[in-house]
């Protein structure tokens, strides 16, 4: 579908902050679009960001027979990998870090990814939805289940990003493949926009202005109007046909994302990040109140003081407390790669399982060819193929517990909760040695509202985890 784009980059009205350290990407024709919100001392942020923004644009450029999201976690990660080394080699680069969002489009396909704290949203058939969770540490516990928004609204100071491009040598990107209807639209954007306009006011430009540059100049005109404390930049994309409208609602997909194809895993570094999301009877609030803009200074951290040029600290990794169950470390760990639905990285080890499985029915090695093809359809986004291969498999044979397994990843993937989670409790039952099994299982229940079920499925998990050799003990 046709691809028309709006932007702006501003470095805002802030005296302090008179260089503007955000890049972006705005190239329709070929569906590639991003935001990287620069962090560090001096001119170091603008060079990360517009380090970032070049490699990425430079490794997208190279045809691959790879996924789109295989695709878009090697450029993010190619980024991650120069600016780390850019600064390693030169002292005057040594604090520099940046965030990144990004939407790629192919037909009627998106694959989203970020890290850090700037955003992706999609507005669809009236309503806003916010692709991405900013990667903060309350965040995460919020999402994992850990503690309640009531528990959050005491605890300001764990809001703070815990990913950046340039921080360590490898980063963990966050990446999903969503499929898009015709009249879609995005907006790319750094925290310098949201910060000022909550979700409910973005919905509205969103909406009500059919031409995407109008859309971004009035977004500058309304964050100039709130002060402009930071660099500001938004890219629009629209996706097809415009239709101008009133916003009909604003989703709870920020900390509620479900569904599609997602890898996430853990953090490096931590940055003071500004307003915080919560959802609250079905719609996203954004509270200034309590976190929001600041200009907060972190700990030291491996590279020095961050944050002398926006308010953003690094204050280093955090430890775990020595005190905690191992069904609490387990929940940690499973913060950001299991509880948002179609988590990869448990996908990433059971296809181990995949590979290296015998089947007692048909010819050797004729199943284990056909679950490979299906797994392969579903890591692509083709969840009906997936489907049918699968479903294929099983009828054959009901007991292989790798086919049950990824059926309830695709089941997963198209957003049927509870015939996911039985898929899963299914392939739990034949293997029990597959964990991961229980890790989904416990994601299709918190998306289907069963918390009981899902904290259940947490416990099995942490249970089977344990009689792993070398696995940690209670």
């Amino acid at each position: 579908m046709e691809l028309k784009v709006g932007f702006v980059c501003d470095r805002g009205l802030n005296p302090r902050r008179p260089v503007n350290q955000d890049r972006y990407l705005a190239l329709p024709e070929r569906g590639l679009f991003a935001v990287f919100d620069g962090v560090g001392g001096q001119k170091a942020g603008e060079v990360a960001s517009q380090t970032a923004a070049e490699t990425v644009e430079e490794a997208l450029a190279n045809t691959s027979a790879a996924s789109p999201a295989e695709l878009v976690r090697r450029a993010i990660q190619f980024a991650n990998r120069d600016i780390f080394e850019m600064a390693e080699s030169d002292p005057a680069f040594k604090t520099m870090a940046t965030t990144v969002a990004l939407v790629h489009i192919e037909k009627d396909r998106a694959t989203i990814a970020h890290v850090g704290d700037s955003r992706v949203y999609r507005l669809e058939d009236g309503r806003l939805h916010r692709e991405t969770i900013d990667h903060t540490d309350l965040n995460d516990d919020l999402r994992a289940g850990l503690i309640t928004d009531e528990q959050a609204s005491g605890q300001a100071g764990r809001n703070v990003i815990n990913r950046a491009l340039g921080v360590e040598a490898g980063v963990d990107v966050e990446v999903k493949t969503i499929k898009i209807r015709d009249g879609a639209r995005f907006l790319v954007c750094s925290d310098g926009i949201y910060r000022h306009l909550d979700d409910e006011r973005l919905a509205r430009v969103l909406a009500e202005f059919e031409d995407p540059q109008a859309a971004a100049n009035e977004l500058k005109r309304l964050v100039h109007a709130e002060g402009a404390e930071d660099n500001l930049t938004a890219v629009i994309v629209q996706a097809g046909r415009a239709r101008r409208g009133q916003p009909v609602s604003v989703e709870p997909d920020g900390l509620k994302q479900r569904g599609e194809e997602s890898m996430s895993a853990g953090a490096a570094g931590r940055f003071s990040g500004p307003a915080r999301s919560r959802e609250r009877a079905g719609r996203i609030q954004v509270e200034f109140g309590r976190d929001g803009p600041n200009e907060t200074y972190g700990e030291q951290g491996r590279r020095g003081e961050w944050g002398s040029d926006r308010g953003r600290g690094y204050s280093g990794p955090s430890a775990s407390g020595g005190g905690r169950s191992f069904t609490r470390t387990v929940m940690l760990a499973l913060l950001v790669l299991l509880l948002v639905a179609g988590a990869f990285y448990a996908g990433l080890r059971a296809s181990e399982f995949a590979r290296s499985a015998t089947y007692e029915a048909g010819p050797p090695g004729e199943l284990a060819r056909a679950l490979d093809s299906a797994r392969e359809a579903f890591i692509k986004g083709d969840y009906a193929v997936a489907r049918s291969q699968l479903n294929a498999i099983v009828e054959r044979d009901p007991q292989n517990a790798e086919a049950n397994y990824w059926l309830g990843r695709v089941q997963l993937g198209q957003r049927e909760y509870a015939g996911a989670a039985q898929r899963f409790e299914q392939a739990a039952k034949l293997k029990p040695a597959m964990s991961d099994a229980y890790a989904q299982a416990a994601a299709a229940y918190e998306a289907a509202g069963e918390r009981a079920k899902a904290v259940q499925m947490l416990q099995r998990y942490g249970e089977e985890r344990r009689r792993e050799p070398g696995a940690l003990q209670q």
